[in-house]
């Protein structure tokens, strides 16, 4: 199976877990929901293009912290839309109408407390059942340029990233020193070892949401924060190229 593995980073990312409200918390690792978006902006497509052309069928998507996890909280301004907040104009001054509260304060912006992730670094593995889109990304991949900004997570979140190889890969089967997140659903045998930075984390993040943001499939993956390997038997698990007794899976 041909695979391209490539780098994405940034400052700050933020993953939004679907189950929280008025305190955004976030995903620790990119859901491949949020990657489609990533390759369709380097790509160039459209929100509809890009989920069709990279839909589960055919496109696949595996995910390794090179950083261990890091959390902060932030707050976040936004504009206070209720009641008709920013509709009504001052046509003298050219400017909204400044709304009050109780309190006689202007209500113009409101303030949120949003998690982010610090200094996010991932590889992230990436393959598609067309090799002539396979050859489009490695180009530019390799040549660093995209169509569109490519983001993590929210807008405000710009991001880079940078080519690593693409190559055949095989699988394999047995224990292994898995280096990337996996379905817990996926697992045969797992294995602590007593090296240090050792940890598991499970997490439900989203695998595909559709053009009108319906989330229409998740699943529990399991993965180290401190971006350690995980010793385990899974499913469907492929040779690191490189590395030996490496392997990765893809979600």
């Amino acid at each position: 199976m041909r695979v391209i593995s490539f780098k994405i980073w940034s400052d700050f990312a933020h993953f939004r877990q679907h189950y929280t409200t008025s305190s955004p918390l976030t995903h620790s690792i990119p859901p491949p929901s949020a990657l489609r978006g990533f390759v369709g902006a380097i790509m160039g497509y459209s929100r509809n293009e890009y989920i069709e052309k990279l839909s589960p069928n055919k496109a696949k998507f595996g995910i390794r912290l090179l950083k261990p996890v890091k959390k902060i909280r932030l707050g976040i301004n936004y504009m206070d839309t209720k009641d008709g907040g920013w509709v009504q104009l001052d046509k003298k001054r050219l400017r909204p109408v400044i709304k009050r509260d109780g309190h006689g304060n202007p209500r113009l912006h409101t303030q949120i407390r949003v998690e982010f992730l610090k200094d996010p670094l991932f590889e992230i593995f990436f393959h598609h059942s067309e090799s002539i889109l396979m050859d489009e990304l490695a180009d530019r991949l390799k040549n660093h340029c995209s169509v569109y900004t490519p983001y993590l997570g929210i807008t405000e979140c710009i991001a880079n990233f940078e080519f690593l190889w693409d190559r055949d890969v095989k699988p394999i089967e047995g224990l292994s020193e898995v280096v990337s997140a996996f379905k817990l659903d996926a697992v045969k045998n797992f294995k602590f070892t007593h090296k240090e930075r050792i940890g598991i984390v499970r997490e439900r993040i989203p695998l595909f949401i559709d053009s009108h943001r319906i989330r229409f499939e998740s699943c529990e993956v399991v993965f180290n924060p401190y971006g350690e390997p995980i010793l385990a038997e899974v499913q469907d698990t492929f040779a690191y190229p490189s590395e030996a007794n490496k392997a990765f899976v893809f979600l």
